[in-house]
């Protein structure tokens, strides 16, 4: 491969993640406007539902690709010394992977009947 081609499958990843998330974010508002604000038991009822769960981790996911894809590219172009970008790079892949389970952990709860 190219050196001019090597940062085009992150520039991809990071341009589908986005059309994701804006699809994702416009259908949740299009519900809001249409139904209304939900309350608590309304709102834990719908992301229990197992295809807005599935569609709820895949927006997670896209997200945290979309600032991981971001954020090392910043620390490539501006973090020289290469030990201080590896540190920089594990605690921000630790973060992201601690947020994804968080998620996962908060819709699968969600999904628990009896479970405040």
């Amino acid at each position: 491969m190219s050196r001019a081609a090597e940062g085009l499958g992150g520039w991809l990843l990071q341009r589908f993640t986005a059309v994701y998330l804006a699809v994702y974010l416009l259908a949740v508002v299009a519900r809001l406007l249409i139904q209304g604000t939900p309350g608590y038991a309304e709102w834990r009822t719908w992301f229990a539902l197992p295809w807005m769960g599935v569609l709820t981790v895949m927006f997670a996911i896209a997200v945290l690709l979309h600032a991981w894809i971001g954020v090392r590219e910043v620390l490539i172009d501006y973090v020289h010394p290469v030990w201080l970008r590896l540190v920089c790079m594990a605690v921000t892949g630790l973060v992201l992977l601690g947020s994804l389970l968080w998620v996962v952990r908060a819709l699968t709860l969600a999904a628990m009947p009896g479970t405040a």
